[in-house]
This record gives C-alpha cells, sequence and structure tokens, in this order.
C-alpha cells in the first residue's frame, strides 16, 4: 500500500505471487509481470509509488544503479521477471524496460483467468485518504482491502442491467410454470 506522499493512493494486486515479496523493489519486478506490453516506460516517481517507497539519490544521480546487473536488487527485481531496462533518461527521471522473456523461470505467468490491474488516484485530498484510513482500521483491514472492496462494489452492475437480465431469463421458458405438486404426484402415479 503506498499513501506516502499526500494526496495519493496506490495499491498493486499480488494475488498470484509465485513467492513472496520480500525485497523493497519486488513490487516493481511484480508489476512488470503482470504488463501486457512488451515495453513499459516509468517516471521515477511512478517507480517510487510502486515500491512503496523513495529511491535512492544514486538511482538519480549515478547511470550503473539501472544497470542490468544480477548483483543488485533492483536489478533482480525487474530480471526475474523477465524485463531488462533499455534506456533510462536521469534528467528527465525516466526509465524504459523491455520485455526479453515472457516466461520468467522466477515467477511463472500468471493464469490466463486472472487477470489483475493496478489502480493509482492522484491529487486526492490527505483528509480523504485519513479517513479513509480511519475507516479501514475500524473494520479491521487494510486501506488497500477497504479500497478494493468499494471499487469491486462500484462496478457491479446496475438494477436496470439486472432487471433486463432476468426478464431475458424468464422469456427463455414457454408459458407458466406447472404446479410442483401436481408433478409429484404424476411420478409417484407412475410408479
Amino acid at each position: 500500500m503506498v499513501a506516502g506522499r499526500e494526496g495519493m493512493i496506490s495499491f498493486p494486486y499480488h494475488s498470484a505471487l509465485k513467492r513472496p515479496i520480500l525485497g523493497k523493489y519486488d513490487p516493481l519486478g511484480e508489476y512488470l509481470s503482470e504488463w501486457l506490453g512488451d515495453s513499459c516506460t516509468l517516471t521515477f516517481s511512478e517507480v517510487e509509488d510502486i515500491i512503496g517507497a523513495s529511491l535512492p539519490m544514486s538511482a538519480k544521480k549515478y547511470e550503473p544503479w539501472w544497470g542490468n546487473d544480477k548483483t543488485h536488487a533492483q536489478a533482480c527485481s525487474w530480471m526475474h521477471a523477465g524485463w531488462k531496462v533499455e534506456r533510462f533518461r536521469l534528467g528527465e527521471e525516466r526509465v524504459h524496460f523491455a520485455r526479453v522473456d515472457r516466461h520468467p523461470r522466477s515467477l511463472g505467468e500468471r493464469p490466463a483467468g486472472n487477470k489483475r490491474s493496478q489502480v493509482i488516484v492522484r491529487n486526492l485530498d490527505a483528509e480523504i485518504v485519513a479517513e479513509l484510513k480511519r475507516r479501514a482500521k475500524r473494520k479491521g483491514c487494510s486501506l488497500e482491502q477497504m479500497l478494493r472492496t468499494i471499487l469491486t462494489h462500484a462496478a457491479r452492475p446496475e438494477r436496470a442491467a439486472l432487471i433486463a437480465e432476468a426478464d431475458r431469463i424468464r422469456a427463455m421458458t414457454a408459458g407458466p410454470l406447472e404446479d410442483s405438486v401436481s408433478l409429484l404426484r404424476e411420478d409417484r402415479d407412475n410408479r
């Protein structure tokens, strides 16, 4: 859960992980593993939102920090997910990742029917975030779970759509339904 910046909420889903998220940069690898395209450009600020922490100053000053070097924790996160840093611009604070392996060995591929997305809400009033945190605490759940529940309920079909579907199903049954008592009696008499 990321709410460290004023007015920002971000929550990645981690439901189909093959291993627990242990390192600071693992959420970045998970984010990239869920990315559908073959390339992904992120600002440093977006990377910080994804990992839930600030990047070190070395990431903003030194090119080798973005190298595809397996001895660095940050590089392991994207490389284990099947990605590499193709280019970056320190001055613009942007990094461009390219997919090199659709079937990373360490994370595996997500099941086809289990697609998840990430949502970032920017410019949210700090009071709203604080109130949502209070409500989540009262309910004994995380802010992330609370927001997931709110969004899930908001995306449910509207009443009119449900009524239309019920009418469609009702139209598929021709004529009036028979009385179940008479059907049971008929079945018993046929034995």
